[in-house]
């Protein structure tokens, strides 16, 4: 606001406060004396130096804070400064105990140290001395200590104890393991182990060996190697690594039967030959029907005794033995790929073997087994090609052209299903197969079978249809009713196959691996929509669907070619009935009412003939599907 402005305000102001009376100069003079005096009245209340106003006060009371302020700053600066001095001296005290802690740390960790090294040289001197004893028990009890400390210090920092620890360990096991194997073998003499068949009637071992067996596998199952120390236990290299070793006491339990493996079945021996495996496999199946029993009455009380419940006595004996077995067919398996006889033989047995621990000793499917080693590439592959071979070699017999009788029914078909020969024995083929892969643990392995199997249906199939196309003649005596029949029947299988649990297993398999579902190839009917009524009706995700239309199409095919040769015989026949002249035909008494015309006989006989024949070859609903045809 400018100098004339605040005029201008000042004087309006005046004018509306005091109006007329700024007329009067009197009056004008007693306004401007008590403005003076209020204006004197303001400065002295703001007025600074008078303590006696408030703002004087006030002044002054702040200048005294102030100093008082800058007297606190100053004590509190050098109070830092003695806080700052003791802070570095605790410091400095801090740092100096603690030195002295860690150096007084350091000393006890080197005297634990110590102690733990002398606790160690001490039960080592122990053992010694009741090794020569020959204390067991106490020998038992001094390793176990010993184990207890490499327990303790399992999560310790210190490697180099630990090592030395791991290394005293295993020392003492291997000497503790041999002492008491020694041992333990004369006790197993004693108990006549193990049970041949030429003492097996007379084993009746007395108590007290039994006793003394059992206690010595307690000593044994305390002097294994804790799992804490992570040594990896001497399993096989190769196909052979999921045989993980047994306990102890199993172990020892199988070493004579190992040896007289060995001996009848490596080497020179007689009984070592190739072409019969189903020696060495009886032979291992008939140890563990003699032995088994004992297993679960001798050791496995021993085994539940010190908690271990993971361990059954029978599955670690039977898969220390079938380690034998897998060990020789290993071992020979590479040398027999070239002879077919003997290869195919050793499958054929091998999975005897298998199949018999899995039904009479109900050995685990979770346990390595014989398998293994015919699961290898190189040898499925050999596997299968021999499967193929004698496959077709087979498939060649059953059809063969000197093999009059492949088309003829069964006796044994009770149903009236008109199962021909070559159906029944193909279909067998097939179910062989199928039984031999169905025990192989990986689906990778049985998709393998699959194929085969699908690749011989349509090899099957391809067959038929050269039989078909090579015949001749009438076609009523020819093999093409049989060959409908064979279809229709292996159409069956394939149906109630497919709603099997093990290809249904397999069928979820090959989706997984192709990551989409099966799509089917359903070919539609020629024979109208009669096969409605057959009981026909498939779904598409099966894994023999393509299979099963291929299958079908062929078969209405040749229902459909046969129809039309009956078609074609009859209007053949009914040429002369079809060339009647109704408008010159004789009236009246000449021919009886509703009688047949003499020129159409010809037709209603070859009709009924024809119809009769294929009654009697056909399968009943194959039949009514062509007589179906003669009425559309």
């Amino acid at each position: 606001m400018t100098t004339s402005d605040m005029k201008q305000t000042i004087l309006r102001e005046l004018e509306d406060k005091y109006g007329d009376r700024l007329l009067d100069l009197g009056q004008c003079t007693d306004i401007y004396n008590s403005l003076l005096e209020h204006k004197a009245l303001i400065e002295a209340r703001l007025n600074p130096s008078n303590c006696e106003n408030l703002i004087g006060a006030a002044l002054q009371e702040a200048k005294q804070i102030v100093g008082e302020s800058v007297e606190i700053t100053s004590q509190s600066k050098k109070s830092i400064e003695v806080i700052e001095k003791e802070l570095r001296e605790i410091d400095q005290v801090n740092s100096d105990l603690k030195a002295r802690v860690d150096k007084l740390n350091t000393y006890q960790t080197t005297l634990q140290y110590l102690k733990v090294v002398q606790q160690i040289e001490y039960l080592c001197s122990e053992l010694q001395h009741e090794v020569s004893k020959k204390d067991d028990e106490k020998c038992v009890t001094l390793f176990a200590n010993i184990t207890e400390i490499y327990r303790i210090l399992s999560d310790c920092p210190l490697l180099h104890l630990k090592d030395f620890l791991k290394e005293t360990m295993l020392y003492w096991h291997n000497i503790l393991r041999d002492k008491l194997g020694k041992v333990f073998d004369e006790a197993l003499k004693q108990v006549k182990w193990p049970f041949l068949s030429a003492n097996f009637s007379l084993v009746s071992p007395f108590e007290v060996n039994v006793d003394k067996l059992q206690l010595l596998a307690e000593y044994l199952l305390q002097i294994e190697i804790p799992p804490e120390a992570n040594v990896p236990p001497s399993i096989p290299l190769g196909v052979l690594s999921d045989f993980i070793p047994p306990c102890l006491p199993i172990q020892l339990l199988i070493l004579p039967l190992r040896k007289r493996f060995i001996y009848h079945f490596y080497g020179n021996r007689k009984t070592n030959r190739v072409d019969r495996p189903e020696w060495y496999f009886t032979q291992i199946l008939t140890w563990i029907k003699d032995h088994q029993d004992y297993m679960g009455t001798w050791i496995q009380p021993v085994i539940d005794k010190f908690g271990l419940h993971h361990i059954d006595a029978k599955n670690e004996f039977m898969r220390g033995l079938v380690q034998l077995a897998a060990e020789k067919l290993n071992s020979e398996i590479s040398s027999i790929q070239f002879d077919d006889f003997a290869f195919s033989h050793s499958i054929d047995e091998a999975l005897g073997f298998d199949k018999e621990l899995r039904e009479l000793y109900n050995y685990p499917a979770s346990e390595p087994s014989i398998i293994g080693i015919l699961t290898q590439a190189q040898v499925l592959v050999k596997w299968l090609s021999m499967e193929k071979k004698y496959a077709t070699e087979k498939m060649d017999a059953i059809l063969s052209s000197s093999s009059m009788d492949a088309f003829d029914l069964l006796t044994s078909d009770v149903e009236d299903l008109k199962i021909t020969t070559c159906a029944d024995a193909f279909i067998t083929l097939l179910q062989t197969i199928a039984e031999r892969y169905e025990c192989l643990p990986q689906p990778g392995h049985r998709l393998q079978f699959l194929e085969l199997q699908l690749e011989l249906l349509d090899d099957f199939r391809v067959r038929l249809l050269q039989i078909v196309n090579a015949e001749e003649g009438d076609y009523m005596e020819s093999k093409i009713p049989s060959v409908a029949n064979t279809l229709y029947y292996v159409e069956n299988v394939l149906v109630d196959w497919g709603t099997m649990l093990h290809y249904l297993n397999l069928y979820y398999y090959k989706n997984q691996i192709n990551d989409a579902e099966y799509d089917a190839i359903l070919v539609s009917p020629n024979l109208s929509d009669f096969d409605d009524h057959i009981n026909m009706d498939l779904e598409s995700d099966t894994l023999f669907a393509e299979t099963l239309s291929l299958y079908r199409h062929f078969r209405r095919d040749l229902l459909a070619g046969l129809a039309e040769a009956v078609l074609m015989e009859v209007r053949k026949r009914s040429w002369n009935y079809r060339r009647e002249r109704w408008a010159f035909m004789k009236v009246g008494k000449e021919f009886r009412s509703l009688s047949l015309t003499p020129s159409a006989c010809p037709m209603f006989e070859v009709l009924s003939k024809r119809l009769h024949q294929l009654q009697k070859k056909l399968q009943s609903k194959l039949f009514i599907a062509v007589f179906y045809c003669f009425s559309v």
